[in-house]
């Protein structure tokens, strides 16, 4: 009786083995096939991140140009356009000519107090005041006639941050 059962189950524990390990084949090439897809996607996913970064950097490049098209107005030593002491600018120096105030978004880029700019068409002024929080894009030229500064009006023009 045990010779005929090992008979009988002999095949079919050997099928059974054959049966397994092409179950456990097909599942190691699953777990393989899904390794190399998890692989894929954590490079998509860091060239994807060194992408956006670049267009990041190209966008700061861009917003923090040297050149740009601001607004340019001009003001007076009077305590309606000014502070209590229309004199002296933010940068706690006297106004005099020559003298612009910045708007404060390009003074957080880099247009400081001291530093020279080149307005296009009407030449090289220094940074020396600071706009009200409104104004952005915006340079406003010191003037002491207030005639010549209401003339002057408001327009559109490139300016340039000069590293000098």
């Amino acid at each position: 009786m045990k010779s005929v059962l090992s008979y009988t189950l002999t095949p079919v524990l050997s099928a059974l083995l054959v049966i397994l390990a092409v179950v456990v084949i097909v599942k190691q090439q699953e777990i393989d096939s899904l390794h190399h897809k998890l692989v894929l996607t954590e490079q998509t996913a860091e060239a994807r991140k060194g992408m956006i970064e670049e267009v990041r950097l190209l966008q700061k490049a861009l917003t923090n140009s040297p050149v740009r098209t601001v607004t340019v107005t001009a003001y007076n030593p009077t305590t309606d356009q000014c502070d209590d002491d229309p004199l002296i600018a933010a940068s706690n120096r006297r106004v005099r000519q020559g003298t612009i105030a910045v708007s404060r978004d390009l003074f957080d880029q880099g247009w400081v107090f001291g530093r020279k700019v080149r307005i296009e068409g009407l030449g090289i002024f220094e940074i020396n005041d600071l706009m009200n929080k409104r104004f952005t894009k915006r340079i406003d030229i010191f003037m002491w006639d207030e005639a010549k500064a209401r003339e002057f009006g408001k327009k559109n023009i490139r300016a340039a941050l000069l590293a000098i």
